[in-house]
């Protein structure tokens, strides 16, 4: 039983809630300021300037009243192709923490050398490179140094007769590859750490959010620290959220002959960085939430949110799908927010504003709602974004042996964008019904036969893995 309120706070709480609406209805922003008009626009930009262009696409302009509220808004940051010297090939500083614990023992220290050979054999003469290895406690394998001929060869030797044993001290050996890292780091050089584990960690601080807040000094130095999963066991999990702290990218290799071309294009990417730091800032109006961004840590900062997706390359087009939870109680017209992404350059760091507020309206009539739908928007949105978000989801519900619970989430997906689809008769969509539909079997197919967990572990890794990909489009 809830004690009953005093009728006037009733009425307090009800003009309150009254004038918020007012207030964004009319699209006074949180400056006092009246934004630009821009209901029933779609797509925004900053101003351009610079080598990095910032946009963004609603897939709507209204959402229905009574319903979810729900709209997607579709980031693109891009970096121009390369010009000297803005963008030449800088020369970078490569740190591979390498976990030898003794979980590491058969196919996957086999597969983790093969991984640091791969490595190796894409530095050049004006790379430096350092190996930290970690058990019970890290060492400095290999001190950070210049790459030559004679060098890689030592060092191709000296990883061959790595062996596993003891216990998995990951934090040691993130907290001494970063230590390293930092001490030696040099201005036009750009230091990237690798993290090469089955991510089992059971000794020193084992727990996620420890090894995040490790992982989250790469961010701070705005660089990249990106991690690799082997063996079948590993914890892709852990080895995720250890990415997106330290801002890289997450890697399941099943195959060791994939490895050449994985760290080829990093590498790539590492070199030719036109923009380090990336973060977008979101800071919502008024009724209006953030819900997610293409399953981006969302980093509470001031009244909003901030989201840090990396750096970016010469040519590189970043696309970020943001979730939003919109009023949908009252007709009106709403404001979104507002959208900036900072980057660095060398010391220096630029912000980019969008030059108008988007603005949504909330609407009765379910034709108006329609009319409203970007639909090559709204279909980039179901095939890019939800339908992997659901993926997602269902791996997750698969690595739990959850088999009836993974075949709702897909029926879930199928059920929104099916009765949307009706009307629009999108093609793409339809092909990700249909696509659906043989997740589903495959789903089902997991949890007959025999050797049932590992055929559920395996597939639930290569799906989650590939869901990650797809949702963040442009990230490798």
């Amino acid at each position: 039983m809830h004690p009953r309120r005093p009728h006037y706070l009733i009425a307090a709480a009800m003009l309150l809630v009254t004038a918020l609406a007012g207030v964004a209805a009319r699209g006074v922003n949180r400056f006092g300021v009246p934004p630009v008009p821009s209901a029933g626009k779609t797509t925004f930009a900053a101003p351009p300037g610079g080598p990095v262009s910032f946009s963004g696409t609603l897939d709507r302009s209204a959402v229905l009243l009574g319903h979810d509220g729900f709209a997607r808004i579709e980031l693109a940051i891009a970096a121009a192709p390369g010009e000297a010297p803005r963008t030449a090939r800088r020369p970078t500083d490569l740190m591979i923490i390498l976990d030898r614990s003794g979980s590491m023992s058969g196919d996957k220290i086999t597969n983790a050398r093969a991984a640091v050979r791969e490595m190796l054999a894409q530095l050049g003469s004006d790379d430096r490179f350092a190996l930290v290895t970690y058990s019970d406690a890290a060492t400095l394998a290999i001190p950070l140094s210049p790459v030559d001929d004679a060098q890689r060869s030592a060092w191709t030797a000296a990883v061959a007769e790595i062996q596993p044993d003891g216990g998995t001290n990951m934090s040691s050996g993130l907290d001494l590859g970063l230590d390293v890292l930092e001490h030696a780091r040099q201005d036009g050089r750009v230091p990237h750490v690798i993290l090469i584990s089955d991510g089992l960690a059971n000794e020193g601080d084992p727990s996620p959010e420890g090894l995040t807040r490790r992982a989250h000094r790469a961010a701070r130095g705005e660089f990249m620290l990106s991690t690799v999963g082997v063996g079948a066991d590993f914890n892709e999990y852990l080895m995720t959220a250890i990415a997106d702290a330290g801002t890289g990218n997450y890697y399941y290799v099943q195959e060791s002959r994939d490895l050449g071309a994985v760290f080829a294009r990093e590498f790539d990417a590492a070199r030719s960085t036109v923009a380090s730091g990336l973060a977008v800032q979101i800071d919502p109006a008024p009724g209006v939430r953030v819900v997610d961004a293409a399953g981006y840590p969302l980093e509470a900062a001031g009244s909003g949110v901030v989201i840090r997706p990396g750096s970016l390359f010469a040519g590189q087009a970043r696309r970020i799908w943001v979730t939003m939870a919109v009023a949908q109680q009252v007709v009106g017209e709403y404001d979104l927010g507002s959208f900036s992404l900072s980057y660095g350059e060398g010391r220096e760091r630029t912000t980019l504003r969008f030059g108008e507020t988007p603005r949504i309206a909330c609407v009765e009539g379910e034709e108006e709602f329609y009319r409203s739908v970007d639909v090559a928007a709204w279909e980039r949105g179901v095939v890019v974004d939800r339908y992997n978000e659901m993926q997602e989801a269902v791996a997750h519900e698969i690595k739990q042996g959850r088999r009836d619970e993974a075949l709702r989430k897909v029926q879930e997906f199928k059920d929104e964008a099916g009765a949307l689809n009706a009307r629009f008769k999108s093609a793409p969509v339809a092909a990700q019904l249909q696509q659906a539909d043989k997740l589903a079997s495959d789903v089902a197919g997991a949890f007959e036969g025999d050797n049932q967990p590992a055929r559920q572990n395996l597939f639930s890794k290569s799906l989650g893995a590939a869901a990650v990909d797809s949702r963040r489009v442009g990230a490798k």
